[in-house]
């Protein structure tokens, strides 16, 4: 049991560190935000030319920095929060009594966490909030969750039925 309690200790730690990440970037103005990325950009477009030089990802810069800032900022960084919350959750003692509210609670934090980093951006210069971004980062949470969750269930069964 103290384990139990020591790994929710952490992985709490790990996704509120992770939402305090994601806010304080959303936060970051418009061109801080756009340098930061383009800079992923340009070290991925340098493997991609490695890879395949003639390709369409190396080839197309702006397509690029768009799935840079998509896939990694957004969907990647949520899925990272997804893991992570999903775990605190698990580890909480009541998880194998409350399983309905605690995937409610679950789904509940992500969506949270994906509307206010994207309302923080409407607040910050050169940034704007787009609904489409908050469907994406809750895309990464909830996949990365689901995989999580689904994989936690099993171990925890496996315990359970093979002591």
């Amino acid at each position: 049991m103290k384990a139990r309690r020591i790994l929710l200790f952490v992985f709490m730690l790990l996704s509120i560190a992770i939402n305090v990440f994601i806010i304080v970037e959303g936060a970051t103005n418009g061109g801080d935000s756009s340098n930061q990325s383009l800079g992923i950009t340009n070290w991925l477009i340098d493997i991609a030319k490695e890879v395949d030089p003639n390709g369409g990802f190396a080839s197309d810069s702006n397509f690029a920095h768009i799935v840079t800032r998509k896939l990694f900022g957004h969907f990647g960084l949520f899925a990272l929060d997804g893991i992570l919350s999903t775990l605190m959750f698990v580890f909480m003692d009541e998880f194998m009594e409350r399983k309905k509210e605690i995937i409610i609670s679950i789904l509940m934090y992500g969506f949270f966490f994906a509307f206010v980093s994207e309302l923080v951006q409407y607040f910050t210069p050169g940034r704007y909030m787009s609904m489409v971004d908050v469907l994406i980062d809750y895309s990464g949470y909830v996949i990365a969750g689901a995989v999580t969750y689904f994989i936690s269930f099993v171990v925890i069964h496996n315990k359970k039925t093979n002591p």
